[in-house]
């Protein structure tokens, strides 16, 4: 059973994902279906928007692990969380003013925030709780993310379309960053891990240092790349399903509102799923079955692809839900995005877990950053892979193709690796 101070952290982060969420789905439909005209031209501002939002995790990260590990956890997530609340008042003001250069500068300063609550909301759940949970923590952290994942998206989409829907999503994300801020003053106080350590303000040289340093922790690290790889896909679905639906289906908003929720949901459910199968998970010996994983995943990328090949698109007239759900092409491609999301979560869970506990407790927020710095790396690169795809003049379906073939490349190096780390770890 989940510890009491889990619950006060759970709920925060909870608030924050669904504000983050919230607020980049409004955007991205905003961008796809009122202020540009073209579907490449969504895709591209589509793509720039994911890339602006997680270009602070790639700058900031090495520098939020370091404050994390020199300060109080709890401490810092009550400022961060004042923080997003100040944000979240310039964003409301953007969102009705809809102006493009506003509602991205919002977005930068929200990845900002998320930076620095990033390393810590994993870091401090080893202070909260026996090693014992924190399996089923990283479980219910990873799911709730995605349930506030799909509400974001539900709201996102459906919300800033209706009548002065700009007014009501306003009023929702600050209330949001509210409620998150007013709830981490409820967190326990921890000890500060590293109370020694001097703070270096050299970003990039902190950067390639503790970068350089994560990845002598060797089972980490492979959890590390692990991660980000997963995270390139799921980036790359979740910024072009609106783009996908438009050009490849001829489909309206509420479609692409509907498949963002079933990845969401699919996430999710994978991530409960290997919680309730594997409760506990300390060394990469029980970390199994991972490049039959990537293997199915890029067989269900391979598929999607075939379906939005074959898809029966009308240019006459636009899909909407229940035309589209009425579709068995509909159903199939909402399903096979389902079990690709599961998937995901299936292999995130264990591997933050694994993260957790072969990192050093005197270091394990700067290794978490880490983990965020090349997430965030894989997440930029997947946004200029798209932009490049589509300023090449190809589309959607060449997408999914190309990404079908990187992630059989992922299944084939995860095996290996996992082999290496196995033999190096029997050699020690």
């Amino acid at each position: 059973m989940i510890k009491r101070p889990f619950i006060p952290l759970f709920w925060v982060q909870f608030a924050g994902a669904f504000n983050d969420n919230l607020y980049k789905n409004a955007l991205v439909m905003l961008i796809t279906f009122s202020l540009v005209e073209s579907g490449e031209e969504a895709g591209l501002w589509v793509a720039m928007a994911a890339g602006i939002f997680i270009l602070p995790f790639f700058l900031f990260s090495a520098f939020a692990g370091q404050l994390a590990d020199r300060f109080c956890k709890s401490d810092l997530i009550k400022r961060i969380k004042l923080a997003e609340l100040l944000i979240m008042l310039f964003g409301a003001m953007a969102l009705i003013a809809q102006s493009m250069p506003l509602l991205l500068g919002t977005l930068f300063f929200m990845g900002v925030q998320s930076t620095f609550f990033g390393p810590i909301k994993y870091a401090i759940l080893p202070e909260y709780l026996s090693p014992m949970r924190l399996m089923q923590a990283n479980g219910w952290l990873n799911a709730s993310t995605f349930v506030a994942i799909l509400l974001g998206t539900l709201m996102g989409g459906w919300v800033v379309i209706i009548d002065h829907g700009e007014y009501w999503m306003a009023l929702a994300v600050v209330t949001l960053a509210l409620l998150g801020w007013l709830t981490a003053l409820f967190l326990p106080d921890t000890k500060a891990q590293s109370p020694e350590m001097r703070l270096d303000t050299h970003l990039w040289r902190l950067t390639w240092r503790e970068v350089a340093e994560a990845r002598a922790f060797h089972q980490a690290w492979f959890a590390i790349l692990s991660i980000a790889s997963f995270w390139f896909v799921g980036a790359t679905f979740l910024s072009q399903i609106p783009v996908l639906v438009k050009e490849g289906l001829g489909a309206e908003d509420t479609v692409a509102v509907a498949l963002l929720v079933s990845f969401a949901l699919g996430i999710g459910l994978g991530a409960l799923w290997v919680v309730w199968r594997h409760p506990r998970i300390e060394s990469l010996q029980e970390v199994k079955g991972l490049g039959r994983s990537w293997l199915l995943l890029a067989l269900l990328v391979a598929i999607s692809a075939w379906q939005l090949q074959t898809f029966p698109v009308s240019r006459e007239t636009t899909l909407d839900l229940p035309g589209f759900l009425m579709l068995p092409q509909g159903v199939a491609l909402a399903l096979v995005l389902l079990g690709i999301a599961a998937i995901g979560g299936r292999l995130i869970v264990p591997l933050y877990t694994l993260l957790l506990q072969r990192s050093p407790r005197r270091q394990r927020a700067r290794v978490l950053a880490v983990n965020n710095i090349i997430n965030a790396l894989f997440m930029v690169l997947s946004a200029l892979w798209i932009m490049a795809v589509y300023a090449l003049g190809a589309g959607i379906l060449t997408v999914l193709w190309m990404l079908s073939v990187m992630v059989f490349g992922v299944s084939i190096w995860s095996h290996r690796r996992r082999l290496r780390e196995l033999n190096r770890s029997q050699n020690d």
